[in-house]
C-alpha cells in the first residue's frame, strides 16, 4: 500500500483536551488542521471561564460561611463543572453557516451567560472591595455596641437619680433593656423611709410633751410661789390651788411618759444609721451590679453578632457605593468586565464568524439527515409491502376456505337429489306392481338425508 503523500502533524494532548471543551470533532477537523488553533484557544477561553466560576463560588461559600474550610472546594468544583458543560453547550449549540440563524441562536445563549455572569460576579467584586467592605461592618457593629451600652444606661438610671431621669427609663424604647436590679435597694429605701417617718412623729410627740409638761410645771411652781398671772390665784404656799397644778403636772408626766420614747427615739436613729450605710453599700452595689450586667449583656451582642456573613457585606457594600460615586463607577466597571469574560465563550463563537469547519458539519449533518431520512423510507418501503403481502396471503386463504365450504356444500346437494331420485324410481316401481293386482299401494314411511323428511313432490 503507497504511502499518503500528506501526514497529519502529531497532535498534543493538551491542545486535544481543550479542543474537546468545544464538542469539536476531531476526525471532522483533520480535513481543516488549519482550523485547530482556533477551537484550541476557544477551548482555553471556556476552561477559564469555568476556572473562574470555581474561584467565585469558593470566595462566596467562604464569605456565607464566615470562614475557609477545605471542604468547599467540593460545591465549588461542581459549580465549575456545571459552567463548564453550560458554556460548552452554548458554543455548540449554534453551528449554523447562515447569519441570521446564527444570530438567533447565540443572541439568547448571549443573555443566559450573562445572567450566570451576574451570580459569578458579585463574590469577586466583594473578595475586590473586601478591607473596606470589613472595616465598615466593624464599625457598625461598635457602634451598635456602642448604642446598647447607652440604652441600657438610660434605662436603668440610679436609684438617686432625678426624675428627668426616671421619667427617660419608662419610655417605649426601654421595655425590652431594664434590668431587675433594684429589689434590695427599694426594700431598704422603704423600711428607711418607715423609720424616719415613725421618728420624725415621736420627736413631735416628745416635743410636744416636753412643751406641755414644761409650762405645767411653770403652772405650777408660779401657783405655789404666789406668782399673779392669767390662772393662777397670785397666793403664795402650798394651797390647794398649788396641790392641783403640781398633781396636773404629776399626772400628766405620769400618763405621758417622755423618757420611754426618748430610748424609742433614740433606737430608731441607730437603726436610721444602720439602714443609711446599708442604702449607701446597696447603691454602690446597684452600680457595680448594673455595670456587670451592661458588660454581659453587650458581649452576648457581640457574641451574636458571629463571624461576617455575605448578606452584611452585600448591605455594606451597597452602603458605601451610595455614599461614593467613584466606588460606584468602579465596582459596576469590574461587575461589567467579570460578565464580560463569562460570555467570552459565546462573544468569541459569535464574532469568530463561520468557519471551514462549521462549513464541513454543516455538510454532514445535512448529508447524514438525507441518509437517514432514506433509510426511514427504505424501512418504510419494506414493513408496507411486508403488511401488503401478508394481508394478501391472508386473503388468499380466506377464498380457499370459501371455495371448500362451497364444494362442500354442492355436494352435499347433489347426494340428496340423487337419493331423491332412487326414491321417486321406487315408488313408481311400487304403483305399478299396486295397479297390476287391484290393491291400494301402501306408502312406505321414508327418512331423507340426515333423518329429516323429504320434500312432497308434484
Amino acid at each position: 500500500m503507497p504511502e499518503p503523500r500528506f501526514r497529519l502533524p502529531e497532535v498534543p494532548v493538551l491542545a486535544r483536551r481543550l479542543r474537546s471543551l468545544t464538542g469539536v470533532d476531531e476526525k471532522l477537523l483533520d480535513e481543516v488542521p488549519s482550523e485547530r488553533p482556533r477551537y484550541t484557544a476557544m477551548g482555553g477561553v471556556v476552561l477559564g471561564t469555568a476556572t473562574i466560576a470555581t474561584f467565585s463560588m469558593l470566595v462566596g461559600l467562604s464569605e456565607a460561611l464566615g470562614s475557609f474550610s477545605i471542604l468547599l472546594f467540593v460545591p465549588a468544583l461542581i459549580w465549575g463543572v456545571f459552567i463548564l458543560n453550560l458554556d460548552r453547550w452554548l458554543i455548540t449549540s449554534a453551528t449554523s453557516t447562515a447569519w441570521a440563524k446564527r444570530a438567533s441562536l447565540l443572541v439568547p445563549r448571549l443573555l443566559v451567560a450573562a445572567c450566570f455572569g451576574v451570580v459569578i460576579a458579585e463574590p469577586l467584586v466583594l473578595r475586590v472591595f473586601e478591607p473596606a467592605i470589613e472595616q465598615h461592618i466593624r464599625d457598625q457593629r461598635d457602634q451598635q455596641l456602642r448604642d446598647l451600652t447607652s440604652v441600657l444606661l438610660r434605662c436603668n438610671p440610679e436609684p438617686d437619680a432625678d426624675a428627668a431621669a426616671r421619667a427617660a427609663a419608662e419610655q417605649a424604647e426601654c421595655a425590652g433593656h431594664r434590668m431587675n436590679l433594684l429589689a434590695n435597694h427599694a426594700t431598704v429605701s422603704r423600711e428607711l423611709d418607715a423609720l424616719r417617718n415613725e421618728a420624725e412623729g415621736l420627736r413631735k410627740s416628745i416635743k410636744d410633751d416636753t412643751d406641755e409638761q414644761a409650762r405645767r410645771d411653770a403652772v405650777a411652781s408660779g401657783e405655789c410661789v404666789g406668782t399673779a398671772g392669767p390662772g393662777l390665784s397670785g397666793k403664795a404656799g402650798r394651797g390647794p390651788e398649788c396641790l392641783a397644778r403640781e398633781g396636773e403636772a404629776q399626772d400628766f408626766r405620769r400618763t405621758h411618759p417622755i423618757a420611754e420614747r426618748a430610748a424609742r427615739l433614740a433606737g430608731l436613729e441607730k437603726q436610721i444609721t444602720g439602714l443609711d450605710s446599708t442604702l449607701t453599700d446597696a447603691q454602690k452595689n446597684y452600680r457595680e451590679l448594673r455595670e456587670a450586667e451592661v458588660q454581659r449583656q453587650v458581649a452576648a451582642e457581640a457574641a451574636h453578632q458571629g463571624a461576617i456573613g455575605l448578606l452584611e457585606r452585600l448591605r455594606a457594600l451597597d452602603e458605601l457605593t451610595s455614599a461614593n460615586g467613584f466606588l460606584v463607577a468602579a465596582t459596576w466597571f469590574i461587575r461589567g468586565f467579570l460578565i464580560l469574560v463569562d460570555c467570552l465563550p459565546v462573544l468569541v463563537k459569535l464574532l469568530g464568524g463561520t468557519t471551514r469547519y462549521e462549513q464541513l458539519l454543516e455538510l454532514r449533518v445535512t448529508s447524514k439527515y438525507k441518509v437517514f431520512q432514506q433509510r426511514v423510507r427504505t424501512d418504510e418501503i419494506r414493513e408496507v409491502s411486508a403488511l401488503e403481502n401478508e394481508q394478501h396471503e391472508l386473503r388468499n386463504r380466506a377464498d380457499t376456505r370459501r371455495a371448500r365450504s362451497d364444494a362442500e356444500r354442492r355436494s352435499a346437494a347433489a347426494q340428496m337429489r340423487a337419493e331423491l331420485d332412487d326414491e321417486v324410481v321406487q315408488l313408481a316401481a311400487r304403483l305399478k306392481r299396486a295397479n297390476a293386482f287391484d290393491e291400494p299401494p301402501a306408502v312406505p314411511r321414508r327418512e331423507g338425508v340426515n333423518g329429516r323428511q323429504p320434500h312432497a313432490m308434484t
